[in-house]
């Protein structure tokens, strides 16, 4: 817990005894803890800036509800990536919702909520003929993956491939650009970029048919909400909260919202 907060709520506990009430009374002060959650609002629609520059997204709005279902006062901060979970181990904050997938390199260092949505890494590539249509199709040719986190992660565990570290940060902006195009794929520099399962259907549907997604996808992935490590029980009223939000349907009906439910159209096959 905060410092700081917790002492806040302790004066107005100390001011509201001292005030006198008797049995009948309704108490003086009525205190409920925030909770701060942050990110940083660069994947939509997980989370991003929306066009009033309000923080939203599908991370965003179960935080906020999560946050609330356990009795907390929400408020979501954005934060540069490079600072986000330093700052919530040195207790800047309360929890990150940043679509962080959970690893067992990230479980060393990390506290995790139970996982709230799986995903995938997936393999975007060209269209056409001679293009590799299968991920068994990827062996011999250059693979690309950019940042240190599970893409690079999921580039690792691949077999028989050309791998091709295209960046060392985690961010994949100068890989994907703001229209979708993905520049090292189109001008022939690698033949298949392991991306997030959004990133690439989002790249892929905005190519005009240049591009497609693998049905196969190269790694299964859960996102889980970051605490730090002295937090459990902070993660188990999350995780209480987040079990209710999934059985009474408001999980469900969040994803909808958000378009994260995949219809049967979605290009890529989970069971296989």
């Amino acid at each position: 817990m905060n410092v700081s907060r917790f002492t806040g709520v302790a004066v107005l506990m100390v001011l509201a005894a001292c005030a006198g009430t008797s049995s009948n009374d309704i108490p003086a002060y009525s205190v409920r803890q925030e909770l701060v959650i942050a990110t940083d609002a660069t994947f939509a629609p997980f989370h991003y800036f929306d066009d009033q520059l309000e923080i939203t997204g599908f991370d965003i709005e179960l935080a906020r509800l999560l946050a609330e279902r356990a009795g907390y006062t929400p408020r979501v901060i954005a934060v540069p990536y490079d600072k986000l979970f330093d700052d919530l181990v040195a207790g800047g904050y309360d929890v990150v919702a940043a679509t962080t997938g959970i690893t067992s390199e990230r479980e060393a260092k990390y506290l995790f909520s139970a996982p709230y949505y799986d995903t995938c890494q997936a393999a975007l590539v060209r269209t056409g003929d001679g293009e590799p249509r299968s991920l068994a199709e990827l062996k011999g040719r250059r693979v690309g993956a950019a940042g240190a986190g599970t893409s690079v992660r999921a580039l690792d565990n691949l077999t028989g491939i050309v791998p091709v570290l295209l960046s060392s940060g985690e961010a994949t902006e100068n890989i994907i650009q703001e229209d979708g195009s993905v520049p090292v794929l189109e001008n022939d520099t690698i033949d298949a970029l392991i991306v997030d399962e959004m990133d690439a259907i989002e790249s892929a549907r905005a190519s005009n048919g240049r591009l497609r997604v693998l049905s196969e996808p190269v790694a299964l992935e859960q996102y889980g909400m970051v605490l730090a490590p002295d937090r459990s029980n902070l993660k188990q009223e999350l995780d209480r909260a987040l079990r209710e939000l999934r059985a009474d349907g408001t999980l469900a009906n969040l994803e909808r919202q958000f378009g994260l439910d995949r219809g049967a159209d979605w290009p890529i096959d989970f069971s296989r």
